[in-house]
C-alpha cells in the first residue's frame, strides 16, 4: 500500500532560499516526489506535514489535504499496483493524470483561444477579470480544476459580495467562471462527483431601464445636424434599432451589397446557440436609407474616421449626451438602448417575444410549443414592420 505525505526537501532549496511543497509517495521500498505549485518561506514553514506561520497557511492545507485524497483516490484506481515499483508509479499517475490538474489560468487561455476572443478584447478581458478574481479569492495564480468544492463557490460569492459589488457583476464573474469550468468538464480535463455550482444559486437582479420611449426615438428620426459626429451617433443607433437591436460588432461584419434582407450570425452568442444558428429578415426603406449614406463599395458600412467598433463607442461616450439633449431625451441614452427600445416597443405593441429574441439574435425560448413552431424570417420581418410602422405614426391630438 502506497503512502502519501507533504513534505519539503531541505536540498531541492529554490534561489531565492524557499522551498517548494511536494507530495512524497512510498511505494514497495521507494519514495518519489510529486512537485506541487505550493511554496514555503523557509522549513519552518512546515510542521508534521502542515504548513504554519503564513497568511495563508489554511487555504494551502486546505488544498493540500485534497491533493493527497485525489493521489490516494487515482491510486486506488490501479489494477494491481504493487507490480510497480515507486518510479513505475509515479509516471503511472501521471499519465492517468495527464489530462487533469488543470488551473483556472490554463482553461481560461485554452478557452479564449478557442473560440476566438483574440478579437473581442472587452469579451476576453472580461473572462481575465473573473479569474484574476477567484486567483486573489484564493491566494495563488495556480487554482486546480480538480480541487474547487461547492463550498469554494459560495465563499467566492460572499467575497465578491464583500469587496462592493453589485448583484449584476457578481452574476457575471460567477457566471464565467462557471463557463469555464463547464469547459473543462467537456474537454474531460477534470470531473466531479459534485458539480463545485451544485448549490449555487445565481444572484437575480431588476433589468435595467434603457429604452428610450416611441417620442424619443420620433426625435431622433427627425434630428439633423451640421455636426458630422452627432449624425453618426444619431444614425448608428437608429440602424441598430432598426436591425432589431443588433450588435455594432454584427453590423460593421455585413455586407449589404446586392441584397434586401439580412443574414448573420449573432457574433456574442455564436458558440452557444444550437438552433436558428442564423438571424434572417428583410432590410425595411427606413434602414436602407442609412445603409446607402455610409455604404463603401465593398458593401460594408465606414462612418468616416470612425472605422472600428471602438472608435465609435468612444464616440458615443464621449457625445451621446449632446445628441439627447438636443433631441430632448430626457431618459439613459446609450448605444445598447437600441435594442431595448426595439424590445420593450414590440412587447408594448403585443409582439410575440420569441419572434423579438429572433430579430435580435437571441436564443428562442425553451417553451415546450416552441417544439413544435418554427419561426420564420418573414414572420420576422412581419414583426419588424409593425413596429416601425407604430414608431411612424403621427402623434394623435387629443379629442376636444
Amino acid at each position: 500500500m502506497a503512502k502519501f505525505r507533504v513534505v519539503i526537501l531541505p536540498a531541492k532549496k529554490l534561489i531565492d532560499g524557499k522551498h517548494k511543497i511536494r507530495i512524497a509517495v512510498s511505494h514497495n521500498g521507494g519514495t518519489r516526489y510529486i512537485p506541487t505549485q505550493y511554496i514555503v518561506d523557509s522549513e519552518k514553514n512546515l510542521k508534521d506535514g502542515q504548513v504554519v506561520g503564513m497568511g495563508n497557511a489554511g487555504y494551502v492545507n486546505n488544498q493540500l489535504r485534497r491533493l493527497l485524497i485525489h493521489y490516494q483516490e487515482a491510486y486506488d484506481k490501479i489494477d494491481d499496483p504493487d507490480l510497480y515499483s515507486c518510479a513505475q508509479l509515479i509516471k503511472v499517475l501521471k499519465v492517468r493524470n495527464s489530462n487533469k490538474h488543470k488551473t483556472l489560468d490554463e482553461v481560461y487561455t485554452e478557452y479564449t483561444t478557442r473560440h476566438d476572443l483574440e478579437g473581442k478584447l472587452k469579451t476576453k478581458a472580461t473572462y481575465r477579470a473573473a479569474k484574476e478574481r477567484y486567483e486573489t479569492f484564493a491566494k495563488t495564480d495556480e487554482v486546480l480544476l480538480e480541487i474547487i468544492q461547492p463550498m469554494d463557490i459560495m465563499k467566492f460569492s460572499n467575497y465578491l459580495y464583500k469587496d462592493g459589488l453589485s448583484d449584476a457583476t457578481v452574476k457575471l464573474y460567477m457566471s464565467l467562471i462557471k463557463v469555464l469550468i463547464d469547459f473543462a468538464k467537456r474537454m474531460k480535463y477534470v470531473s466531479y462527483e459534485v458539480d463545485p455550482f451544485e448549490f449555487y444559486k445565481m444572484p437575480t437582479y431588476e433589468p435595467r431601464d434603457l429604452a428610450i420611449s416611441i417620442d424619443d426615438v420620433r426625435s431622433l428620426i427627425r434630428f439633423n445636424h451640421a455636426d458630422f459626429k452627432l449624425m453618426v451617433i444619431r444614425d448608428v443607433w437608429l440602424l441598430s434599432f432598426y436591425l432589431g437591436g443588433m450588435n455594432l460588432i454584427d453590423i460593421l461584419k455585413i455586407n449589404f451589397n446586392n441584397t434586401n434582407f439580412v443574414k448573420f450570425e449573432r457574433s456574442k452568442s455564436a458558440n452557444r446557440k444550437k438552433d436558428y444558428k442564423y438571424t434572417v429578415f428583410d432590410i425595411q426603406p427606413e434602414t436602407k436609407a442609412i445603409i446607402e449614406k455610409y455604404k463603401k463599395k465593398n458593401g460594408k458600412l465606414g462612418f468616416g474616421k470612425y472605422a472600428t467598433k471602438n472608435q465609435i463607442f468612444d464616440l458615443f461616450s464621449n457625445h451621446k449626451d449632446e445628441v439627447a439633449k438636443l433631441c430632448g431625451i430626457t431618459r439613459r441614452f446609450i448605444f445598447l438602448s437600441a435594442r431595448k427600445t426595439f424590445f420593450q416597443i414590440g412587447f408594448e405593441i403585443g409582439e410575440n417575444p420569441d419572434i423579438l429574441d429572433y430579430c435580435s439574435g437571441h436564443a428562442v425560448s425553451k417553451r415546450m410549443a416552441m417544439n413544435y413552431i418554427v419561426i420564420r424570417p418573414e414572420m420576422a420581418s412581419a414583426c419588424m414592420r409593425r413596429i416601425f410602422d407604430k414608431v411612424a405614426e403621427d402623434k394623435k391630438e387629443p379629442s376636444e
